[in-house]
């Protein structure tokens, strides 16, 4: 039916179903609408229909044409600018939605909430740093406070992200404490805000007192465990979340995916085997969305042929990211062959590599020693591949150059590389010069360590021991006295075994092993049988 035979009420429902999902003919049939309001003058303030068309434009992936309409409006009112700035935030344009929000002002609109909260998400999309959002942040904040505006759940919960974001937990933790009602979604954005700060102490405080957890809740406090490394504290946390007696709250596969990370970082096996199953059981992967998690389990916690395994169960879903993985992890086990031939497997199945991809073949020649082949494909990348090397990439060549003894060509590159070197790149250099015993650039890469990470004693424990190898006792006494200057301590070394699903950790010179008595005993009669023996 053409607009211009319907009714206002038929025509605002027409608008409404306008969608991506109607079909080519929408467009057309927005462009027909947008003709007809202007025709008949309904361009005015107040006016429902255009107000709705700016949203149908924005669903259909239009803002300019919503923008177009926007301003051919003599008047819009309040609705129509809260409209046409979450057009603009919803399509990236963070100044303009912010800019549309200051004009409300300046024409003496007084915002409502649905206003407020448009605002305040446009700032998240302010600049690439903290201090942009913080600005616009607060200025809609001090509105609510000097307007007398009382802000709703909604409001409330973005001025969280917003001062979050900006790292003022102490401002989102009293904006928090003082909302007269919290939702569930208000809970979950001040526990994510600790936990992205890696105040995961915090976050667990206001987790445990959450009056309800959903999914989220515990997505975030698991994920918050994983992002400081304690992957165990994440899987005891997974335990809690899928005993039946414990919520009524079930994983969904971003919870599996956290969890399968955790296993990874932890180098939990037993459970990585016991996750895969609960996956299994619950039907969890039957679109294969968790192979890629799987598969880098597997590979990082020893079981290279159990990641094969995965990979290989359903060869219709392998996607880049499940190829890039097998690689990674195969590259991570020194079966370079096989890594290059999965990479050349990947290429026949017409997916094209990105730079993650070249990062586990590049380190696949690393670990197999192949020198050619490794520098034959990176100094191919851009042309064959359209990618022009990263760091991570020059990294890889330095390690198998460092690896093979070529000290003076990695050296070189690194001093001639277009970015400058991290402290990776310099301590991977500073490894091989202690493999191969030389100490003059082995001094040059702990200087460089240790400006980059003047904290960390590592660079100068290994120039430490490079100086004993070479018996100049003066040098080491010197390294050792600045050491003790700076109070300075070594890192003690740290080894874990897993039992029974349970990781047990030991610490050189640690005592805090609940078992240790027993333990002890245990060493004594081994080496007791020993000596009788």
């Amino acid at each position: 039916m053409h607009p211009l035979t319907l009714s206002s009420t038929a025509l605002l429902r027409l608008i409404k179903s306008l969608s991506p999902a109607a079909g080519p003919r929408a467009h057309l049939t927005a462009a027909a609408i947008h003709c007809l309001l202007f025709k008949e003058g309904l361009l005015h303030a107040g006016a429902h229909l255009p107000t709705a068309l700016i949203s149908a434009y924005a669903s259909l992936g239009r803002p300019r044409h919503a923008r177009d309409l926007f301003d051919e409006m003599p008047e819009p009112g309040l609705v129509a600018r809260t409209a046409m700035a979450r057009v603009h935030a919803a399509s990236g344009q963070a100044a303009q939605a912010l800019a549309v929000f200051g004009d409300m002002l300046a024409d003496g609109l007084l915002p409502d909430n649905v206003a407020l909260a448009v605002a305040l998400t446009a700032c998240h999309g302010v600049g690439s740093s903290s201090a942009a959002a913080r600005k616009p942040g607060k200025m809609v904040h001090a509105l609510i406070v000097t307007s007398g505006i009382v802000p709703d759940v909604f409001v409330s919960t973005e001025l969280i992200r917003v001062y979050g974001e900006c790292g003022e937990l102490s401002v989102s933790r009293r904006v928090f404490d003082e909302m007269p009602v919290r939702s569930t979604v208000s809970w979950n954005a001040m526990v994510h805000q600790y936990v992205r700060h890696s105040n995961v102490g915090a976050a667990y405080k206001l987790f445990l007192a959450m009056p309800r957890r959903d999914v989220v809740s515990w997505n975030t406090m698991i994920a918050g465990y994983c992002l400081v490394g304690r992957c165990r504290e994440a899987l005891e946390l997974f335990r809690q979340m899928v005993l039946p007696s414990s919520c009524p709250v079930h994983p969904n596969g971003p919870t599996m995916s956290t969890v399968l990370a955790a296993c990874a970082g932890a180098g939990c096996l037993e459970t990585g085997i016991w996750v895969h199953a609960y996956i299994d059981r619950n039907r969890m992967n039957n679109d294969g969305s968790l192979d890629r998690s799987l598969i880098d389990m597997y590979a990082k916690c020893g079981s290279i042929e159990k990641a094969l395994q995965v990979f290989e169960k359903a060869p219709g879903k392998r996607d880049l990211y499940s190829w890039t993985t097998v690689i990674c992890g195969l590259a991570m086990h020194g079966r370079a062959s096989d890594a290059l031939r999965m990479f050349d497997m990947m290429q026949d199945n017409g997916l094209h590599p990105d730079d993650v991809t070249l990062v586990g073949v590049l380190n696949a020649c690393a670990h197999g020693g192949l020198i050619d082949e490794g520098l034959r494909r990176f100094y191919s990348m851009e042309e064959k591949y359209a990618i022009v090397p990263k760091i991570e990439h020059h990294g890889c060549i330095i390690d198998l150059l460092g690896r093979v003894g070529r000290l003076q060509e990695a050296y070189s590159m690194i001093r001639t590389m277009p970015m400058k070197p991290n402290a990776v790149i310099w301590g991977a250099f500073l490894n091989a010069c202690k493999v191969h015993s030389n100490v003059e650039l082995g001094e040059i890469a702990a200087a460089e360590v240790s400006r980059l990470d003047p904290n960390d004693p590592w660079a100068r424990v290994m120039l430490s021991s490079m100086y004993a190898k070479a018996q100049d006792w003066s040098s080491l006494a010197r390294e050792r006295k600045e050491m003790n200057s700076l109070q300075m301590k070594k890192t003690p070394g740290c080894s874990s075994i897993e039992l029974d699903g349970e990781v047990h950790e030991f610490v050189a010179g640690g005592f805090q092993h609940p078992q240790l008595g027993e333990i002890c005993t245990a060493l004594e009669n081994i080496e007791a049988q020993t000596h009788a023996g």
